[in-house]
């Protein structure tokens, strides 16, 4: 096979991401439906709708953050356990205990089940609760967590992690005097022991966790009540509320390497990535006609062509036969698979230790790709933790950085690396630390990757005078802000899920917020104080010279012409002949949407103008 085999080559970087990961995590959520929960505090909602809220963001989270994991609904301190809706639903060996009852089995998140649960919010009686379920509030709470259990056993699938979430406005359930009481609390330790979670949304701001709860949830994580900390109405809400379209990866490590400092001491270390893009729904081909799903292989070839320059034999090459080749100096120079791959690496898996700099000379314009962390692993080499901490101690005592060269992987090409220690930081606002204790991976680049540009070396720079920069040191104050990674949200990411649920859903107008949008008036306002300086001292800004057009003064009939302007029809009736008509260059997606809003249609948003012109003229033929 003749072919430049550096153009079809992936990036190294996209290489060690793809990693499949296994284990998926069940949630249920188990919702309390005694009547206090029906009850209306003025023009607000009722605590159960309000639940219902956040149980649907929590299902459309889950489909973003990993469509593979399980969630579940539960309703307790129901008067009925009606049965399921339909055989799907039914799972066999699981009946539900009285006053308790499965409103949507554990499973892999659909649109059914976000449209089942939308469709109860939004109906003026949630679909006959009343009649259907009922309220009760002697539902005792173990037989709740038992039921919770025995759904997670019996969902088919091994569990890397399993949460059941309270929702209930009543902080004591069951009097310390009772058996229930403590029958809540010996099930509390039988999910301890099967390592079930359980998280509590408290639905009050009045609600007192002391009461029953603080010993329940201690119980159960085994924490020790002394540094128990209650939940809070507001923050568990926004908490699960929270809408952010972010795959959700599993915090696990790229590779178990050994660091060699010498040809006798080594340590075990694990390498994490700090950072990962956004991965986008994977794109199946369908046919057009039976929406079958198209499968496409590739296969080489290779053909031998007589002297008369016909085709005489054809057959498929295997990999085994297949040659790389690359043109250098004219000549056309050809290798084996292996002697690829034996060519990119070379040194074994591993991090050799060079030499120890200053952690001066590490300089940020030398960052060439996304830094990597570096953490000790004791069930590699015993002690290895013990010696990672005392060379991390003492490089930040020193500031020191050390040198390595670093192979993640067989057949893979070998990196520069500083690895610079680093210490922890103080926690961002959803409570994760902004930087671990460890030791940063910084890629550097070889002499080779280096490059020099002549505008930067002859360039020559202009002076400044003191007032010009005491004027942007004001200009600098004046549009400070806090920052924080957190706060900006990918725009094409977001806007990708939102078009996807909005045709899904048949939601019309979907809103983006795009948070990388600078927001100008405000800086505006900021800055106007000193715009009459900076005017004065640098000029005012030069304004662009208007574009001419194409056929402007030409007096040449021969010569094309400019487009005329839209003409807009002047009634309904008028746009309805112009599209019977063929003529729709002169009419706007806009219009058609506003014409086919007024004929109640619904569904248009991701319409295309000619999908916008199929409906119209269906609707005349109806």
């Amino acid at each position: 096979m003749s072919a430049d085999w550096r153009a079809n080559r992936s990036d190294d970087e996209d290489d060690e991401y793809e990693e499949a990961f296994a284990g998926r995590t069940g949630v249920i959520l188990a919702v309390d439906c005694a009547g206090y929960m029906f009850e209306q505090e003025g023009d607000s909602e009722t605590r159960f709708v309000e639940v219902l809220h956040i149980v649907e963001a929590t299902m459309r989270n889950k489909v973003v953050a990993n469509e593979t994991d399980l969630v579940g609904v539960v309703f307790y301190n129901t008067k009925n356990n009606p049965a399921p809706e339909s055989e799907d639903e039914l799972q066999p060996g699981l009946v539900a205990p009285r006053q308790c009852a499965i409103y949507i089995p554990l499973g892999s998140t659909s649109a059914e089940m976000i449209r089942k649960v939308r469709g109860m919010r939004e109906s003026s009686d949630l679909c006959g609760f009343d009649t259907k379920f009922g309220h009760s509030e002697s539902t005792s709470l173990s037989n709740v967590l038992w039921l919770c259990s025995r759904i997670f056993s019996h969902c088919g699938y091994k569990l890397c992690q399993s949460t059941i979430i309270l929702f209930t406005s009543n902080d004591t359930p069951h009097d310390s005097s009772t058996n229930e009481y403590q029958q809540a609390l010996v099930k509390a330790r039988d999910l301890q022991q099967k390592d079930i979670f359980v998280d509590l949304v408290p639905m009050s701001s009045k609600f007192n966790c002391d009461k029953f709860y603080k010993e329940f949830l201690c119980t159960v994580l085994a924490e020790d009540m002394s540094d128990f900390e209650a939940p809070a109405y507001e923050a568990s809400k926004a908490r699960l509320l929270h809408r952010l379209f972010v795959k959700s990866y599993k915090k696990r490590s790229m590779a178990h390497l050994k660091w060699h400092l010498s040809d006798d001491v080594a340590l075990g270390v694990n390498v994490y990535t700090l950072r990962r893009s956004p991965r986008y729904p994977k794109k199946v081909r369908l046919l057009r006609t039976t929406n079958e799903v198209i499968v496409s292989k590739r296969v080489h070839m290779t053909s031998t062509i007589s002297e008369d320059g016909e085709q005489e034999t054809t057959k498929a090459i295997l990999p085994g036969e297949q040659r790389k080749s690359i043109t250098i100096g004219g000549e056309k120079v050809s290798f084996k698979p292996d002697e690829v791959a034996h060519m990119k690496q070379l040194l074994p898996p591993g991090i050799r230790l060079l030499g120890f700099k200053p952690a001066s000379v590490i300089d940020a314009t030398i960052q060439i790709r996304s830094c990597l962390f570096l953490y000790p692993n004791e069930g590699y080499i015993n002690g290895s933790t013990t010696l990672f901490r005392a060379l991390y101690e003492k490089c930040l005592e020193k500031n020191q950085v050390a040198f390595c060269m670093l192979t993640m992987r067989r057949k893979q090409p070998t990196k520069l690396v500083a690895l610079i220690p680093q210490q922890e930081l103080a926690h961002d606002p959803m409570g994760e630390a902004d930087r671990h204790c460890g030791f940063r991976v910084k890629f550097i680049p070889f002499a080779g990757d280096i490059r020099k540009l002549s505008m930067l070396e002859e360039g020559s720079t202009p002076e400044v005078t003191d007032e010009q920069t005491d004027l942007f040191k004001k200009l600098v104050k004046k549009v400070k802000f806090k920052f924080h990674p957190s706060h900006f949200e990918d725009p094409s990411s977001q806007n990708l899920y939102i078009n996807i649920e909005s045709l899904m859903f048949d939601v019309e107008d979907a809103e983006l917020i795009d948070s990388t949008q600078p927001d100008c008036e405000r800086i505006d306002s900021k800055l106007e104080p000193i715009l009459a300086d900076m005017e004065r001292m640098f000029g005012k800004d030069s304004e662009e010279a208007p574009k001419r057009r194409r056929n402007e003064g030409a007096d040449n009939d021969d010569e094309p012409r400019t487009k005329g302007a839209r003409v807009a029809p002047v009634n309904d009736e008028e746009l309805v002949e112009m599209v019977k008509q063929g003529k729709m260059a002169s009419l706007t997606v806009a219009v058609l949407k506003q014409y086919l809003q007024k004929q109640g249609a619904t569904g248009l948003s991701g319409l295309t103008k000619s999908g916008l012109v199929d409906k119209i003229l269906a609707i005349q033929d109806d």
